[in-house]
């Protein structure tokens, strides 16, 4: 005769079964809350500390970055009015110009908030000659009140802006483009 196994009446959840560790500390952690990184699972203590690791920025660094992102991308906005079409390839090279000054200023110390000092900088740095030229726009006396002018300025100036920031953002956050 075989024995019965009142366990084997129960129906256990895949949760339940599995048990998974924290690869670093060895912490249990559930399938919920485990983090994949390209070495295992780890907790998400174990996650932060390890990304605060990667945060070697000075407390002056942030404004600095601001800094040479915004002067950069206020040259290349006053460029961008004159290149036209040229405005969509020159842009982003100047956006990587951008994440290398401040990698230069810097002496290559990352963190997050240095990402968003230089997008937030970027922006800035092109928005004073675009708001220059929509102002005539608001106020009535713009180019398509009055029946003349040439709106391109202002159009290539707009892309300039969109275009500058996102690539130095995302050449300041290691993407390559």
């Amino acid at each position: 005769m075989t024995e019965h196994n009142p366990m084997a009446d129960q129906k256990e959840s895949p949760e339940e079964n599995v048990q998974l560790r924290c690869n670093r500390c060895n912490k249990p952690i559930t399938p919920a809350t485990a983090i994949l990184t390209e070495t295992g699972y780890r907790c998400a203590e174990c996650v932060r500390e390890q990304q605060r690791a990667f945060d070697t920025t000075k407390r002056l660094d942030p404004f600095l970055g601001f800094a040479v992102a915004a002067l950069i991308s206020f040259a290349g906005s006053w460029l961008a009015g004159l290149l036209g079409f040229f405005t969509i390839l020159v842009a982003p090279g100047i956006g990587t110009l951008i994440s290398n000054a401040v990698r230069l200023v810097v002496n290559r110390r990352r963190s997050k908030a240095l990402n968003k000092a230089v997008l937030v900088g970027a922006i800035v740095g092109a928005l004073p000659l675009l708001i220059l030229a929509i102002l005539p726009l608001l106020s009535g006396s713009g180019p398509l009140l009055t029946g003349g002018g040439n709106l391109m300025p202002l159009i290539w100036r707009a892309i300039y802006a969109a275009l500058v920031s996102t690539s130095a953002y995302a050449q300041s956050r290691g993407l390559r483009i």
